[in-house]
């Protein structure tokens, strides 16, 4: 995805995070036994809300954009094989995250 087509739909991006955690609410209030329904659009928006917010680091570091499926992909193997430890992976994924964005070759200094 180019960056601004990125920035274009940063916008609907918000707007679904808030209507999935509007919808939430309102079927947690209306029928409170549907928990699976109110588990799933929490997470999505919550989840949608949390791209909103990166959308800038994503316009400011492109080289993030073209490693995301990778990183996606190892995160997701991550989960699934180590599971009962997902306490301990969440502080190093969020490590690697901060790591990933100073990756990339250096540039070098004109003397």
């Amino acid at each position: 995805m180019e960056p601004e087509e990125l920035q274009s739909n940063r916008g609907k991006i918000g707007a679904i995070a808030i209507a999935c955690l509007l919808i939430a609410i309102g079927v947690y209030s209306q029928a409170p036994e549907k928990t699976a329904l109110v588990g799933a659009l929490v997470r999505v928006g919550l989840l949608l809300g949390a791209f909103w917010l990166a959308v800038p680091v994503f316009l400011r570091h492109p080289r993030i954009l073209r490693r995301l499926p990778w990183y996606l992909l190892a995160g997701m193997v991550g989960i699934v094989v180590y599971f009962k430890y997902l306490f301990v992976l969440i502080p190093v994924f969020i490590a690697l995250a901060i790591l990933s964005m100073f990756a990339g070759p250096r540039r070098t200094r004109p003397d």
